[in-house]
């Protein structure tokens, strides 16, 4: 289970939006000065990052919270969006490629270049169509763990409490 700190922004049904921090992996070492992780960060920044989770521990907006994610689902989420576009180039543009020599064209890297761009838009949009369902699919999704901190009743002035 990966886990992460992040604070609810507002609630929605089942459903909260909550805003996390990102981080770079090694910001935090001796190594800093010659470390090109720890420059890519410094230039980049830590940015908030939004995203819409499952809700069951009912945790409030400004709530500090711990949310889980199941390893299967980033690694399915990752072949997804990265290995399946990259394939489908790389399918795309060795099939254009040997389509052009069948067609006895002088030149083969023009068709090999079109087939790979064709091939990755076709890998987009099925990534694209595989994250939409994966979406649906309660078990790939974040969700809160527990709550990391008591909420804190704010009492109106005025209101007695006996």
């Amino acid at each position: 289970m990966i886990e992460v700190r992040a604070r609810v922004v507002s609630v929605d049904g089942d459903f909260a939006l909550i805003e996390t921090q990102r981080e770079s992996a090694c910001g935090h070492c001796q190594q800093q000065s010659g470390c090109g992780t720890s420059l890519l960060s410094r230039f980049v920044g830590n940015r908030q990052s939004h995203l819409r989770v499952l809700n069951p521990v009912n945790a409030g907006p400004g709530d500090s919270v711990m949310l889980g994610l199941n390893e299967r689902a980033l690694t399915s989420a990752s072949v997804t969006l990265y290995l399946l576009p990259l394939l489908a180039l790389i399918i795309a543009a060795i099939a254009g490629h040997f389509l052009a020599s069948w067609f006895g064209l002088n030149s083969t890297e023009p068709v090999s270049i079109i087939g790979g761009l064709l091939g990755l838009i076709t890998g987009l949009l099925l990534a694209r169509k595989r994250a939409d369902f994966l979406q649906r699919d309660q078990r790939q999704q974040a969700y809160i763990l527990r709550l990391l901190e008591p909420r804190h009743v704010i009492f109106e002035a005025g209101s007695s409490h006996g």
